[in-house]
């Protein structure tokens, strides 16, 4: 009995993998952005992307989202805007599943997950998984969930998670995203 209440006891404490503030809640008071991520854009050409905490309401739930819009008049130009943050508690050798709610308005791209795996260098790929491209007819007025599975090889020593919209095609278009997870899968 105390060897499986132990046993129980470790797996529950166990560190599993974790996403620093996965449901935008928590803010800086001076910028008003949401804690624990970093926000990508164009050095001297920071007024092409605008990130910002918005409310939503969905289902029994209310609070924070994060929106990311492209401005209107965003050359057309190959950059993706995204907010990114290494991950703790994966382990080489386990793979993953890394998801996301979006609406979008204006963009005529689904938003994207991307995941890398770095190694000690800091300079090498060694892994990389992407939610699947999509065109979008028209805007995502409810939540629709997004994701991407990732193995994570050995030799990784950063796991780099980045979640946003390419800028070609999507000017004056916003993406707002919300609840991001990770699971580990079997």
């Amino acid at each position: 009995m105390e060897i499986m209440l132990t046993m129980l006891l470790g797996v529950a404490t166990a560190a599993g993998p974790t996403v620093i503030n996965a449901d935008f809640e928590q803010k800086d008071v001076r910028t008003g952005l949401p804690t624990g991520w970093s926000y990508t854009s164009l050095p001297g050409r920071q007024h092409l992307v605008n990130y910002q905490t918005t409310q939503v309401t969905a289902a029994k739930k209310q609070g924070s989202a994060l929106s990311i819009t492209v401005a209107s008049d965003h050359p057309e130009q190959i950059v993706a805007y995204n907010i990114h943050q290494d991950l703790q508690g994966l382990t080489p050798g386990k793979a993953y599943r890394v998801s996301a709610r979006v609406c979008t308005k204006g963009l005529k791209t689904m938003p994207m997950i991307v995941v890398q795996c770095i190694d000690a260098s800091g300079r090498k790929f060694v892994g990389m998984a992407r939610s699947p491209q999509r065109d979008l007819p028209g805007d995502l007025d409810s939540w629709e969930q997004i994701h991407t599975d990732i193995f994570v090889p050995e030799g990784t020593s950063t796991v780099r998670l980045r979640i946003g919209i390419p800028a070609a095609g999507n000017a004056g278009g916003t993406a707002i995203i919300d609840d991001v997870d990770i699971v580990e899968m079997n």
